[in-house]
């Protein structure tokens, strides 16, 4: 008889780690799936607690599959059962995912059983094959059959309801694609009418069925407005379009070429009369909001009323579109709107030359929004231009301290300054705005301005030059670098920049009468040429008589005469000029003694903004 001892079995280590991992994975996926069916929880933490459900569980079953392995290997399973275990598994896992799924939507609570119960089950079965001694209590067919038999039906558990949200979802989906093809269809024949109205109209088609066409959102719109301008009845459907309560001439009144005739003006008057009196507050108590303005003069369409009060007498209107609004509970909305609305008007006064009205507007602009930084700006511009400095500084002040990194108010400013003669502040001023906007062109023709006055004729040639750069469209700064050039004595520069100028606007006769200084002091035939621009210019008005005298058709005692005359209401304009222009003509003509007596009176008494002032000084340097 052998006394050798039976080697006992390793214990199961491996499987046993295994198995607590799995454990803790199976203890994370219960607790975030009990969230999913938490009636309390919101959308987003039923969202959060699937998908940290599914985490788990991916890590569960790997945990298992690590089990079964270990079992198959360290232990003893049947074939058969591998095989079986090879296939459920993955299977088993996409039903677990698949009862997650509907314990989302909704579902029955008992779908928490099928990863709630086929996870102990494999996990079981895998320390069941790692342990043969189980094999005697728990024979090894019958066990296996029942345990693949019950993971299986818990596998097929959710797949009935599964395949028939499926099958409703697939329904829904085609549905969907079938309306999605119908509405398609439908756009594609309506589009196909449209195009078809579109090529229909013609010349004798009424502005109204054009306008159906304009619109940021239609594909005609460019070609639309083009057609319609092309109408030969355009003014007069315009305005019948008004007159039938149609407001689309005032939304395109920049785009059509429409004239503000006494008709149009007074079937736009009308047609605001009757779209405000329809915008009236229902009671005392309505809150103002952007559907109860005016829909023709909402904020942004308001620029129409800017340019009716320019062309049209409006007042009327202007006057219930006020009692309208005004209607509403007073809020910032309101004010800001009737705010923005008395701004637009004090623009158009003042396009119009009516500076009173404009002022009066800007002040209840102002009234209604105080801390409107272009407000401030706008009034503080018309003060300047009314030469009221102190107010102007004050509101220029305003709108800088409202908006440290308003350039314009910067140069508007120094344009104020530099008219009431403080060229240091003016200068500060332009340099702020172009620090601030170094593409600010008009503070770079102001800056060269102020330059110009220093006698810093270099820096200034600089800043005329960069500033036609920044506006090629403009005549000025080129007109303003060929005068700096001729007081350099650069003639030859002097006549290409006053040229092109002139090019620019060859209608302009004071371009003119600088392009002969240059032109003369170049050596070349100035008379010639002047003779040649001045078919363009009015001989009934000013300054034809000094052009006359440049072309020897006047004399300069004569000019004076007229112009001295107690009854002229221009003298004092029209003296510096013809003082400049007639003292350079006798400096030319070596009459020196008259040259100085006119260019110093000239230099003394111009106004301090004209160009003709610098120029007097430039010529009395000049000389002998």
């Amino acid at each position: 008889m052998s006394t050798k001892e039976v080697p006992r079995p390793a214990p199961p280590v491996g499987a046993i780690i295994v198995l607590v991992v799995a454990a803790l994975f199976y203890l994370g996926m219960m607790v975030t799936l009990s969230n999913v069916q938490n009636a309390d929880t919101d959308a987003v933490g039923r969202a959060m607690a699937e998908a940290f459900g599914i985490f788990f569980g991916i890590g569960l079953w790997m945990a298992l599959a690590a089990l079964l392995l270990i079992g198959g290997v360290k232990g003893e399973m049947p074939v058969w059962s591998a095989v079986v275990a090879a296939l459920l598994l993955p299977i088993s896992g996409f039903a677990a995912v698949v009862a997650v799924g509907l314990l989302d939507r909704g579902a029955s609570a008992r779908y928490i059983l099928v990863p709630g119960l086929i996870a102990p089950l494999i996990a079981g079965y895998a320390i069941w094959a790692r342990l043969p001694g189980l094999h005697r209590i728990m024979p090894s067919l019958p066990t296996s059959l029942a345990v693949w038999a019950a993971i299986a039906l818990l596998t097929a558990a959710p797949l009935p309801r599964f395949m028939a949200d499926e099958a409703v979802k697939n329904a829904a989906i085609q549905r969907e694609q079938a309306e999605a093809a119908a509405a398609a269809a439908k756009a594609q024949e309506q589009h196909r009418q449209w195009v078809e109205r579109f090529r229909n109209l013609t010349a004798s088609s009424p502005l109204w069925d054009w306008a159906a066409f304009f619109g940021k959102d239609s594909e005609f719109d460019e070609k639309a407005i083009a057609g319609a301008n092309k109408l030969p009845h355009l003014q007069a459907d315009a305005e019948e379009a008004l007159r039938r309560g149609m407001g689309f001439p005032l939304v395109e009144y920049q785009r059509l070429n429409v004239a503000a005739t006494p008709a149009y003006c007074a079937a736009a008057s009308d047609f605001l009369i009757k779209d405000a009196a329809a915008h009236r507050a229902p009671d005392g108590e309505a809150e103002y909001t952007d559907e109860a303005a005016q829909p023709y003069t909402e904020p942004d369409d308001v620029a129409v009323i800017e340019w009716l009060t320019e062309h049209c007498d409006i007042d009327e209107a202007v006057a219930q579109i006020r009692a309208s609004v005004g209607s509403y509970k007073q809020s910032r909305s309101r004010d800001a709107y009737l705010g923005v609305f008395a701004w637009r008007r004090g623009n158009g006064f003042f396009r119009r030359g009516d500076d009173d009205r404009a002022l009066d507007e800007y002040s209840e602009a102002l009234r209604l929004s105080p801390d409107n930084d272009q407000f401030h700006n706008d009034r503080a511009s018309l003060y300047a231009a009314k030469a009221d400095y102190p107010r102007a500084f004050a509101d220029y002040d305003v709108a800088i301290r409202l908006n440290s990194g308003y350039s314009r108010a910067f140069n508007g400013r120094g344009l104020a300054y530099y008219f009431s003669g403080d060229g240091a502040r003016a200068l500060d001023d332009f340099n702020e705005a172009i620090r601030l906007s170094p593409d600010y062109g008009q503070a770079f023709n102001n800056r060269g301005n102020v330059e110009i006055r220093e006698g810093a004729i270099d820096r200034a040639i600089d800043d005329y030059g960069e500033a036609a750069r920044l506006l090629p469209k403009s005549h000025v700064p080129l007109a303003n670098r060929g005068q700096a050039r001729l007081y350099q004595a650069a003639n030859k520069q002097a006549v290409d920049d006053l040229a092109a100028a002139m090019a620019m606007k060859p209608s302009d006769p004071y371009l003119a009468l600088w392009l002969y200084l240059a032109r003369a002091r170049n050596g070349e035939d100035a008379r010639a040429a002047l003779a040649a621009d001045a078919a363009r210019f009015d001989r009934g008005g000013w300054p034809w008589p000094l052009v006359a005298v440049y072309l020897g058709q006047g004399d300069t005692k004569t000019v004076l005469a007229d112009i001295r005359r107690d009854a002229n209401p221009d003298r004092k304009s029209q003296e510096c000029e013809a003082n400049f222009y007639l003292g350079a003509k006798a400096a030319l003509d070596s009459e020196t003694v008259l040259a100085r007596d006119l260019l110093q009176q000239a230099s003394t008494a111009c106004p301090y903004d004209y160009t003709e002032k610098d120029g007097a000084r430039y010529e009395l340097a000049r000389l002998p």
